[in-house]
Parts: C-alpha cells; structure tokens; sequence
C-alpha cells in the first residue's frame, strides 16, 4: 500500500522527447492500448484515470499550459497501470489547497509526475 501525500505540484514543461528506438516484437500478450488526454479541470484528470482502471490500460495525462487544478479529495488509482501526468510549455499546478493529498495509489498502480 503506498500513498503519496502532496497538497500541491507544480510541474514544468519538459522538452519534447527523442524518437524511441526501434520496438521489439512482444513476447507476451500486448496490453490494452493506453489512453491519452489533455486537461484542463480536475474532473478530466479524474475521468481519464478511472476510464484507464476500467479497461486497465495505461494513462498519459497532458495538463493545459497554465492549468490550476484544484482538488477537492484524492484522485484514487487501485489498479495495476502506470498513470504518467506532465505539461508542457509554462507548466500547470495540481493543488490540494492544503486539505487533501493529490494522489492514493495502490494496487501495483503507478504514478510519474
């Protein structure tokens, strides 16, 4: 059982990443295709992660440049997927305005910030 305990984030644009190389054949079954979203309220964020639970695919989440997302409770992810959350440009804030962490994580899920 982990819990990240955080009332406030703010991230930073990154620069834009390099082409991956050349994939591999999988050797096992592949996954459900991941899902993808940009965002601009905390009702999104926390759609797109209950939507990738239910199909139990993995999640990359794009805040809206300048986007403040304030929290009223913690986004909950239960479910064994990688959540990966990021924003580009001027950044974007997830705020739990001093009441509430950001994120429950259990269940093998993981988060990149």
């Amino acid at each position: 059982l982990t819990t990240l305990l955080l009332s406030e984030v703010h991230l930073q644009g990154a620069p834009s990443p390099r082409s991956p190389p050349p994939s591999t054949p999988p050797s096992t079954p592949p996954s459900p295709s991941p899902l993808s979203g940009l965002v601009s309220a905390s009702s999104d964020l926390r759609f797109l992660i209950d939507e990738a639970q239910n199909h139990g695919s993995d999640v990359t989440v794009v805040l809206a440049p300048g986007a403040h997302l304030k929290l009223s409770s913690q986004i909950k992810c239960t479910s064994n997927i990688k959540v990966t959350v990021a924003s580009s440009g001027e950044g974007a804030t997830l705020d739990g305005r001093g009441q509430t962490g950001l994120f429950y994580l259990s269940g093998g899920c993981s988060l990149t910030l």
